[in-house]
């Protein structure tokens, strides 16, 4: 859309009429969007759609500028216009869906996300969302069937991957949701979900060392997360609980120090350290 804009504004505008002036607006404030200029953006956008109400890429951006700014209510009403003008479009569709799903407004999230296939069969992304809703409502059997759709239309997403390998974990297919988590992370490497999630799988397969690996691969990446942080405390006190069976008191000593280096608070770790640690 963008670069089809662009075109003819180059070889077909000798003079600019209302649609042209509300494109060149639209234009300018997309470069405001990216640069975060989003007051900016919203005024230049609500120009445009005043000049030319039937201009859909300006109400798409001003849709997504207003969900930035908060303003739920005005983005879904510029969806709205923009559905009505363009039946399907999957700008429109796709942002108005996902606002309904935060919003646990299912079923219009779910035809949100049928009327984009309903334009286009093999719409990778309203295959994607279609799965992650199905997948949240524990339909495991369509989450999968949606996710495969969406991953054979377009296999570089590593999202994608990401809730297909947590199907398969759900289901007990261990060794497809590993692949399926490796690949995400193969596509992106600081991908911290996969990563954790790659992690589960690795530890309940008896990897302990390699799960702990994947967790504080995540801990280099974001340092502040809590997950890996509860992923290896959780690990660490479950391999000291072994150790003390065994009688290996140093080791579990190390083990809980380990855990209180995560997270300095925790209660376990912290009476043991002080009970039984020197």
């Amino acid at each position: 859309m963008r670069v089809a804009a662009l075109l003819a504004i180059i070889v077909g505008v000798c003079t600019a009429g209302p649609a042209e002036e509300s494109l060149r607006l639209a234009l300018d404030a997309d470069l405001d969007h990216v640069a975060g200029r989003l007051p900016a953006a919203r005024d230049k956008l609500n120009q445009a759609v005043t000049m030319d109400p039937r201009n859909v890429y300006a109400r798409n951006l001003l849709g997504l500028v207003l969900l930035k700014l908060g303003d739920t209510k005005g983005a879904s009403a510029q969806f709205a216009y923009v559905q009505a003008l363009d039946p399907g479009n999957e700008t429109a569709c796709m942002w108005q869906g996902v606002i309904d799903l935060h919003a646990e407004r299912i079923e219009q999230a779910r035809g949100q996300f049928q009327a984009m296939l309903g334009a286009d069969p093999g719409n990778a992304t309203a295959h994607y969302f279609l799965g992650a809703l199905y997948l949240l409502r524990g339909r495991v059997e369509d989450a999968m069937d949606h996710l495969r759709r969406s991953r054979d239309a377009d296999a570089m997403e590593p999202e994608t991957h990401l809730k297909l390998g947590a199907v398969f974990f759900r289901l007990g297919m261990q060794a497809n949701a590993e692949l399926s988590f490796r690949r995400a992370i193969e596509l992106d490497s600081r991908h911290q979900e996969a990563r954790n999630s790659l992690g589960w799988v690795l530890y309940a397969k008896g990897e302990s060392q390699a799960a702990i690996d994947q967790w504080r691969r995540v801990l280099q990446v974001n340092p502040n997360s809590q997950d890996a942080k509860f992923n290896l405390a959780k690990v660490y006190g479950d391999l000291a609980l072994e150790a003390q069976k065994r009688g290996d008191l140093k080791e579990a000593c190390a083990l809980w120090k380990r855990i209180l280096a995560i997270d300095p608070s925790n209660k376990a770790a912290t009476h043991y350290v002080k009970n039984h640690c020197t």
